[in-house]
């Protein structure tokens, strides 16, 4: 062989080595390429609380009807049902939200306009009753301190024919003692001395 040929063969080689470098990163490329669009596509889709969530260049919506996965590779799918933009269920939520703590503070309000109500009620209850007790304790005393002079009395008063005799009028003093202490002990506070 001469140098002449051995030269043309040595730089076909190189020129045929270099096509298949070539092709094969170019390839290698494209496979990257279609790996990453594909994993991309399934990344920009998530499902929170049964809803899915699409994100996209321009921001985020909800499917909240039914989502369907598409069959092919590379593509997201579509959704059964109307489409929502984040930015808007945020507001509809936060106004609801808004109106549902109106409400339970109506609710609290006339709870507390109730205890208030029945607080006062309460009050007025107790300062009957102390009233009412205040009374029957007098009414009470009253009514032991009038037995008490009304037995007192009529013993005295019995005739002096009666007193006469010791052994009666020690019986009757007695029998006054006993009754005065049993008014004494059920009509308690109210002593009396003679």
């Amino acid at each position: 062989m001469s140098q002449e040929e051995l030269i043309n063969t040595i730089s076909n080689r190189c020129i045929t080595g270099g096509i298949v470098k070539k092709v094969i990163g170019i390839t290698a490329l494209w496979l990257m390429l279609l790996i990453v669009c594909v994993s991309s596509a399934q990344a920009q889709i998530l499902e929170i609380e049964g809803y899915t969530v699409i994100r996209g260049g321009t921001g985020s919506i909800i499917c909240l009807g039914r989502w369907v996965p598409s069959t092919e590779v590379g593509k997201p799918g579509y959704c059964e049902g109307q489409m929502a933009d984040v930015s808007q269920l945020t507001a509809i939520s936060t106004k609801q939200t808004a109106d549902r703590l109106d409400q339970l503070l109506f609710v609290l309000t006339a709870i507390d306009q109730k205890l208030e109500d029945n607080n006062i009620q309460i009050e007025r209850l107790i300062e009957a009753t102390i009233n009412t007790q205040a009374s029957i304790d007098q009414q009470v005393g009253q009514v032991g301190e009038l037995m008490y002079d009304t037995i007192t009395t009529r013993v005295d008063a019995l005739a002096r024919r009666v007193l006469a005799n010791d052994t009666f009028k020690n019986e009757l003093e007695k029998l006054k003692e006993d009754i005065q202490a049993d008014i004494k002990k059920y009509y308690s506070g109210q002593e009396k001395t003679q």
